[in-house]
């Protein structure tokens, strides 16, 4: 199972809201919040989440197996 705890873990670490990253990255918080809940995402979403945030595919998701 692909998990996204790496990048809710930094936005926590870093105090930045599903709403200041919604604003910076172009990102619906709807869709913010299913990501949060791991509901769905998508690539170009993880794609946009990387340069807004200047991260590495590896520090926002991971595989739980």
């Amino acid at each position: 199972m692909v998990t996204l705890k790496p990048l809710f873990g930094y936005l926590a670490y870093h105090r930045i809201s599903l709403k200041e990253l919604a604003e910076k990255s172009g990102i619906s918080y709807p869709t913010l919040l299913a990501m949060r809940r791991e509901d769905r995402f998508t690539i170009k979403a993880l794609n946009k989440l990387c340069l807004t945030l200047n991260l590495n595919i590896k520090d926002v998701i991971r595989y739980e197996g």
